[in-house]
Order: C-alpha cells, then structure tokens, then sequence
C-alpha cells in the first residue's frame, strides 16, 4: 500500500502522516520531501552558492519568494521520491509519501512511477493564510510569500482518492477519514486516470 499526499507546506502532512502511523496495525514507513531534501548538501539549496544546480529561492525586490526553480540535481531527487516509494512497496512496506506537486511534470510522474501498486492519491489542503502561520512558526528562515508562490499549482490536479481539509477538519479527524478510506476496500482509481489522461494527450 502506498499512500501519497500532495499538500503545501504548512498543510498538515506530516500530522496526516503520524495521524496513520498511530491507527494503522502494521508499520507505516513515512518519506517524502522534505526528508529526502534534507539530505542533500545546503549549498545546493535556496540561497546557497550551488543553488541553480538544486532547488533556488527565487526572491523579489521585497523579500518575498517568487518561485523554486528545480536544477538538475532537485530535479532527480523529485523523481526519485515516487520512486523509492515504489521500491519500499513492493518490498513489502506500507508507504507514506509525504509530497508537493508543484511542477507540471510531476503528477504524470509519479503516476507513471507508481504503475502496478495499490497507491492512493491523496489531497491535503487548507487556507494559505493558515500554512503560512504554521510555516512561520515551524521554519522563521524560509522568506515570506513561500506559500503563496505554489499555492495555485500545487492544487492544479483534480483526480485524488480522497481530499482533506485541515481547516475544515481537525487533525484527529482528517487521521480517522483516511483510515476509514483506507479500511472501506474501494480501489484507488486517481493515478490510473492521470496515467491514462497522460497516453491520451500523448505527454
């Protein structure tokens, strides 16, 4: 089972992800971005000497972020995340990704990555307003305008399994709703569709 959230930083991921890890009877192996971009060396990341090769803070006259751009290095550690989710699957793990499908080329990929598991695409959402108090509370460093400079995009996607809202429902709950989705039996059907939309357009 791999399951695989998409939300802004600041949505409520990671809470979501203990949440599961607290009610599911088996171990659920909890990865995704920002575990695996901390790995990476920090120069390589927003506003380090080697940033254009990794992921750079693209910052305004104002001091507000602009946008990420991914270099070639962020871009294989992007890549890569679905697909370590895959290998840990199928070596018999339960799976939690942890994610945010900023990039255009991203859903088709981790579709695509994800091609014969029983993988569960999974929206976790809230206001801008309120990922930008808990980002500002978690991380000071990061510039101001993180959350509204991916917001958009993050949430372009329309085809998920299940969709939360960590505004509208508390933590506890949103833990309990996945479960019960999880539980019900029902197939997940969002990243075969994305696959399939992917061959129709021929991307």
């Amino acid at each position: 089972m791999v399951v695989y959230l998409n939300g802004t930083a600041g949505s409520g991921k990671s809470t979501l992800a203990r949440g599961l890890q607290a009610r599911w009877p088996k171990p659920v192996l909890h990865v995704g971005l920002d575990m695996l971009t901390s790995t990476m060396p920090r120069r390589f990341l927003g506003r380090g000497a080697e940033a254009d090769l990794g992921a750079r803070w693209v910052v305004g006259d104002d001091g507000r972020l602009v946008r990420i751009d991914a270099g070639p290095f962020g871009e294989r550690l992007l890549r890569g995340i679905p697909r370590l989710a895959a290998a840990l699957a199928r070596a018999g793990n339960h799976v939690l990704v942890d994610d945010v499908l900023l990039y255009p080329w991203r859903l088709a990929d981790v579709a695509t990555a994800l091609t014969g598991l029983d993988a569960h695409l999974v929206e976790v959402r809230c206001r801008p307003e309120t990922a930008t108090l808990r980002l500002r509370a978690r991380e000071p460093d990061r510039p101001s305008g993180h959350t509204e400079a991916y917001y958009s995009a993050t949430y372009e996607n329309e085809r998920y399994d299940l969709r939360l809202d960590t505004d509208a429902t508390s933590s506890e709950a949103c833990a309990d709703a996945l479960v019960r989705h999880l539980r019900s039996g029902v197939a997940p059907t969002a990243l075969a569709a994305i696959r399939a939309a992917t061959v129709r357009h021929g991307a």
